[in-house]
């Protein structure tokens, strides 16, 4: 269970909305929870209005004092509520400091609250959480069934969720179907681990199924030969234009891998490249070339697989390397878990990696489009430890206002959802209407804190 690193302000008070749009006019409502914090009807009180980014010290060269920021005095209404508007017109995190007042001045503090300004292109898209790399009883080394695995990464707050079992999308399919008959507000993909032509390559395919209805590692063992003289073909026309550190035929298995996701559709992801096993899984100058000519739509940066999580320390140095390059591949995290136990062992790094996308909406279409357009943010998290980002500066301080402010609430809500699917899969008497019920609850908080 993580720490919950919430404000105390945050559980005597209640605020709606907790982001607003840039250059918009956003209207909140603040109120007091229980007789400790209520607020008086009728008395005015004073909201200073803090940005985080623009310190009043730079511009009076005295030590900071939150009296000189701007503020403005609201009076609670007969409910004890009070209700302000304010247009942000900067995209940044910015506290609101509650005070009383005292013979016309700030008095004493009765709370902060925590508030994010969003440009429109951001302020309009679903944080989600999720993973797009896991595995099932469908793969060799996996376990659980993929409905339940579902239900476990729902009561853990993911909102989407591609099975990924080695060698076959089956397990994805499968948690899909049963999805159909027990609905939840988990999104579900279509996904599997490719490891054509054999497993020395690790891709992750999400979304794509070939004509034949099955992913790429069936379609590749079910036209092997055929495939096999594609590649041969594709390397020898390859060769004169890549660079020498770079195998043709390597390149060649990673490029019909790419390609043929993205004909099915789907989303191709370069899979954990400097997990260990004997040495680097990619190339380093493999992941350099396949990053500069944006073949893959993203990379694993941080993944759960390894103890001390070495490699994803490479990974985020790599990607970090490559930015400064001016190379830039979506960064993504997934745990790679092959069983859902909370305790870590090396199948078990169930939750302590995953993906925050800012998607239009919840479909495979809003994934893919999050993802392909660079919406995401690749994220380390570890038992009683802060969460660890890694995305651009623009979507890092907007995921870890999220982290502290949004999934504390979203996660217990969501666990909610989580153990009544499972319940539902074991037949469990009214598990079904409790679940509807619990999706409608959620989704209308996730509503309210963003005031849509």
């Amino acid at each position: 269970m993580k720490t919950d690193r919430r404000r105390p302000s945050l559980f005597q008070y209640e605020l709606f909305p907790r982001v607003a749009a840039l250059n918009r006019p956003a209207a909140f409502k603040l109120r007091g929870v229980g007789k400790e914090c209520a607020l008086t009807p009728g008395e005015t009180y004073r909201i200073h209005v803090i940005p985080q980014e623009e310190n009043i010290s730079s511009v009076t060269l005295e030590i900071s004092d939150y009296r000189r920021y701007p503020c403005l005095d609201v009076t609670a209404g007969e409910d004890g509520a009070l209700r302000f508007e304010l247009t942000l017109c900067r995209e940044q995190l910015l506290t609101l400091r509650l005070v009383r007042l005292k013979d016309g001045e700030s008095g004493g503090v009765l709370g902060d609250f925590r508030i994010f300004c969003a440009a429109p292109d951001l302020y309009e898209r679903i944080p989600m959480r999720g993973n797009a790399h896991c595995h099932t009883v469908y793969s060799p080394d996996g376990h659980e069934d993929p409905f339940l695995a579902a239900a476990a990464y729902r009561q853990a707050g993911f909102d989407y969720l591609a099975i990924t079992d080695h060698h076959s999308a089956e397990g994805s399919l499968s948690a899909m179907r049963t999805a159909e008959q027990i609905p939840s507000g988990l999104a579900l993909y279509t996904g599997e681990e490719v490891h054509v032509p054999n497993a020395f390559i690790h891709a992750v395919n999400v979304g794509a199924l070939t004509a034949d209805g099955c992913g790429l590692d069936r379609y590749f063992h079910n036209h092997e030969e055929e495939v096999r003289e594609e590649v041969r073909r594709m390397a020898e026309e390859c060769a004169p234009s890549l660079p020498p550190e770079i195998e043709p035929m390597d390149y060649a298995w990673r490029k019909w891998i790419a390609d043929t996701i993205h004909d099915c559709g789907g989303v191709a992801i370069l899979a954990h490249p400097f997990w260990e096993y004997e040495a680097h899984n990619t190339r380093d100058d493999m992941v350099r070339y396949l990053a500069k000519t944006g073949l893959y739509d993203a990379a694993e940066i941080v993944h759960g697989q390894e103890p001390g999580c070495r490699d994803a320390n490479m990974q985020t140095a790599f990607w970090n390397e490559l930015r400064a390059e001016g190379i830039f591949i979506t960064p993504v995290g997934a745990d790679d878990a092959h069983r859902r136990v909370f305790p870590w062992s090396y199948d078990s790094s169930f939750n302590e990696a995953y993906t925050l996308i800012f998607a239009q909406d919840a479909s495979f279409d809003g994934f893919a489009e999050a993802v392909r357009g660079g919406y995401a943010a690749a994220v380390e998290s570890y038992e009683d430890a802060p969460e660890h980002v890694t995305a651009t500066y623009r979507l890092t301080k907007y995921a870890l206002f999220l982290l502290d402010e949004y999934f504390p609430d979203h996660d217990r809500l969501c666990f909610a959802e989580g153990s009544l699917m499972r319940d539902c899969f074991l037949g469990e008497p009214g598990a079904r209407e409790s679940l509807a019920g619990a999706v409608t609850r959620t989704k209308r908080w996730v509503d309210r804190f963003f005031g849509r």
